[in-house]
This record gives structure tokens, C-alpha cells and sequence, in this order.
């Protein structure tokens, strides 16, 4: 067809849509996001990476062969084929089929982060503060002119016309938002009149939510010394801001109805609880009277004589509890004085002297008998020992018949080779020493010769 022959958007479309087809059944890898099931069965989501998004839908003959639906975050084979959709002029991708390959980035990112603050306790319920009953003024930390800023100021403003709103403007997505989101939750925390806080926007995929992912907007949110409430995104879109926040709210307009009151419903309370007071105080009132009117016709208020006699009276008791007191110290007083009486008599030095005699006269007699049964003891041993002595001494064995013999260089002479014939050798008896010359010898055994020997 010629170039000047103008085209139909719908031929143009269908022209794309042979072109696509014509690339036939591919497989696709890429992460899932924004993954949703219509009422028609149909599923549609995103396949992305890091440089380039495409559309995807799944028809319903499809996903009942599927059985398990991806969720989001996965990193998935998709084998489909391309197709146009006519009314946006978009292409997409038919999956046929939806492999699992693991969790995509993002996917992997929370779940890691969440586990590491889950570990510090970022999360425990200990941490969280409660929400003030009656707040001077309400923080906002979200984008200026958005969806979210709208419904939490209409829900505050419904609810209380009145009630004091600070807007802190801040991005709530892109590279620059989680710093943005930070500052507006500093900001608010110093503010003197602001109560409690409410940091959100309206819902997104997980990349359009992940500033509130983000590891220095989960730690602003738990160190903030205000009340914070979350409000991010729809009811089923849960960031680790929800987790960190003092409370989470489902919706934006959700967390405007959580920070504040109706203010007819005070209004009303408080008319009831006046109600209730000027009840009582009018109870209490008539109460006091009916006491008071008593009072004025009782007798002790009808004359003085009725005080005096109550004061005789009172006057005759204590008399009589002074007389019993004035007896009990005075019994009490003599038992004291026998008391310490005996105690003087068995301390006086007479006693005490009569005591230490018999104790001493006592202590002689029992030295004297010890003095006594040791020297017994004593000498009996000393005359054991002097007879095991005398029966190891060498003169009680010469007087037995034995003796010592010896040459006049006083060696020992212990067998015959010491005394050899002609020698000289000195013999000590028990009362002397004999000196001698050796004329013989015989060997043990022999009997005595009849001479040999001469002194």
C-alpha cells in the first residue's frame, strides 16, 4: 500500500497484531508485580527487569491448568506469545504457562530486611506506643495534592472539624522518596503540638510502595518519640513501615478515623457525663442537709449542760484508767526491786569469796592427787625403761660371762686372724681388764684343749 494512503487506527492495529503473532510461542523471564485475578477467572500482571516492563494475562482455561498462581515479587518463566490489545494499542504477553524460577529483587530485599529487624526487635509490640485520646494537632507525612492527603483530611474533618492538621509534604515514591519520607516524620516528631502522626499513601505495586521498604524509613518510624501511625497502600498491601508504626492502618481514611474522635460523640459524652455529675452533687447536697437538720436537733447542740456532763464523764474514765496505771507501775516497780535485791545478795563479796574458797581448797585436792598419779606414772615407766637398758647395756651382758676383747691399740679382736700367735691383747671383765699373751687357738666346734692358753 502506498505510504500516502492513510491507515485506519484499527487496520494499523490489526497489522501490528499479524506482525506480533508472527514471533510465535517464546519463553519469557522477568519478575512478577501487580499480580491480580478478575472476576472472570482472568489473570493479568507485569513482567519487568531492570530496564523494560511488559503487560501479561493469563486466561482463565490457563489458570485452571496452572493450579499454584505466582505471587508477587517471583522471578518466573512465562512461555506464551505476544499479542496486541486493540483498545490501549498495548502489546502483551498470553502466558500459556507460569514457571517459578525464585523470588525477584525486590521480593528477596524485604523478606532479608524484615528478618534482620525482625532479630533486632524493631517489631515487638513492647515498642509500641498508644495513641493519644484527644490529640492538639494531627501530622500528615504524605504527598501534597494526593489521593491519600485528601481522604485523611476528609476523615479527620468529618469526624472533628476543628481538629488542628500539620502537613509535612514528602515524595512517596521514587530514589528520593525514602530521604523525603524521613525529614517529614523529624519534622512532625519536633513539632510542640503534634500528637500523633499518620505517614502513607494510596496503594501501588511493590516497587511504587517500596520507599516504605526501605531500611532508614522502617528506623525513622520506630525511633519517632510521637505516636506513628502507617497507612500505606490498600488493606492487602503490608510494608515493613506497617510493622514498625504504632499502629497500621487499613486505609488512609481508615487512619484518620483511628487518631481522632467524633466530636459529637464528646459533645454527647460530655452532656451525659454533666448530666450525671449535677445528679450527684445534688444527691450529696440533700444528703448534707438531711445530716444537718439532725444535727441542729440533736441534745448535745440543745445546751451547754449536756458538753459538761459528757466531759465529767469523760474526766471520771481517765481518772479511773491513772489510778489503775499508777498501780500496775507500782507493782510492777516492786517486783523490779526483788528482782534486783536477789540479784545484790548472790553478788556480794561474802558469798562470793565463801565460793571461791571451796573452789580453791577443790582445785589443791585435785593437783595434788594428779601431782600424785603422775609421778606414779612416771616412775614406773622410768623403772620399765631402766630395766630395758640395763638388759641392752654391754656391761650387763659381760656380767652374764661374756667379754670384750681387744688389742692394746684398743682394735676390736672379732676372730682369731686378729690375735695371731705371741700377741698381746687386753679382755674387760665386769669389774677390770686382763692383759695376756696368745700362746694358741682353735676353731669353734673343737672342744677346750687342757692347755694353750696362759695368762
Amino acid at each position: 500500500m502506498p505510504a500516502d494512503t492513510p491507515l485506519s487506527v484499527s487496520a494499523l492495529t490489526r497489522r501490528l497484531a499479524l506482525d506480533l503473532e508472527g514471533y510465535g510461542v517464546l519463553l519469557v523471564q522477568g519478575e512478577l508485580s501487580q499480580v491480580k485475578v478478575a472476576s472472570s477467572g482472568h489473570l493479568y500482571a507485569t513482567l519487568k527487569d531492570g530496564e523494560a516492563i511488559i503487560g501479561l494475562a493469563m486466561w482463565r482455561s490457563s489458570v485452571v491448568r496452572q493450579g499454584a498462581l505466582p505471587s508477587e515479587g517471583q522471578q518466573v518463566l512465562v512461555r506464551g506469545s505476544l499479542s496486541l490489545y486493540a483498545p490501549r494499542g498495548t502489546y502483551q504477553l498470553i502466558a500459556t504457562r507460569i514457571t517459578p524460577v525464585g523470588q525477584g529483587d525486590l521480593a528477596a530485599r524485604f523478606l532479608a530486611l524484615k528478618n534482620r529487624l525482625l532479630a533486632e526487635g524493631l517489631f515487638d509490640d513492647e515498642r509500641k506506643l498508644p495513641l493519644p485520646l484527644l490529640p492538639r494537632a494531627v501530622g500528615l507525612a504524605t504527598a501534597t495534592g494526593s489521593a491519600a492527603l485528601a481522604d485523611l483530611l476528609h476523615s479527620i474533618r468529618a469526624r472533628f472539624p476543628s481538629m488542628p492538621v500539620v502537613h509535612a509534604p514528602c515524595l512517596v515514591q521514587g530514589p528520593q522518596a525514602a530521604a523525603s519520607i524521613v525529614a517529614a516524620i523529624e519534622a512532625l516528631d519536633a513539632h510542640a503540638e503534634v500528637d500523633v502522626i499518620i505517614v502513607g499513601r494510596g496503594g501501588g505495586s511493590l516497587e511504587d510502595l517500596w520507599a516504605f521498604n526501605e531500611e532508614r524509613t522502617v528506623r525513622a518510624i520506630a525511633a519517632c518519640r510521637t505516636p506513628i501511625v502507617a497507612a500505606v497502600g490498600h488493606e492487602t498491601d503490608t510494608t515493613l513501615a506497617d510493622l514498625a508504626a504504632d499502629l497500621r492502618a487499613k486505609t488512609p481514611t481508615a487512619a484518620g478515623e483511628l487518631v481522632v474522635p467524633v466530636l459529637a460523640d464528646l459533645h454527647a459524652q460530655l452532656t451525659a457525663d454533666r448530666t450525671t455529675l449535677d445528679r450527684l452533687i445534688n444527691e450529696l447536697l440533700a444528703d448534707r442537709r438531711d445530716q444537718l437538720a439532725a444535727l441542729a436537733t440533736h441534745r448535745a447542740l440543745s445546751g451547754p449542760g449536756y458538753q459538761v456532763q459528757l466531759r465529767q464523764q469523760r474526766l471520771d474514765e481517765l481518772a479511773e484508767r491513772l489510778e489503775g496505771l499508777v498501780d500496775a507501775a507500782l507493782s510492777t516497780g516492786h517486783h523490779r526491786l526483788a528482782l534486783e535485791q536477789g540479784r545484790l545478795h548472790g553478788a556480794a563479796p561474802d558469798a562470793a569469796l565463801a565460793t571461791a574458797a571451796r573452789r580453791h581448797d577443790d582445785l589443791a585436792a585435785r593437783l595434788t592427787r594428779a601431782v600424785a598419779l603422775t609421778s606414779e606414772r612416771h616412775g614406773t615407766r622410768l623403772a620399765t625403761l631402766a630395766g630395758r637398758l640395763d638388759a641392752f647395756s654391754p656391761l650387763g651382758v659381760l656380767a652374764r660371762g661374756y667379754s670384750v676383747v681387744r688389742t692394746p691399740q684398743h682394735r676390736l679382736v672379732r676372730q682369731l686372724a686378729d690375735a695371731p700367735d705371741g700377741a698381746t691383747i687386753e679382755t674387760r671383765l665386769t669389774d677390770g681388764w686382763l692383759t695376756a699373751t696368745v700362746t694358741g687357738r682353735r676353731r669353734q666346734g673343737l672342744a677346750e684343749p687342757d692347755e694353750g692358753y696362759q695368762a
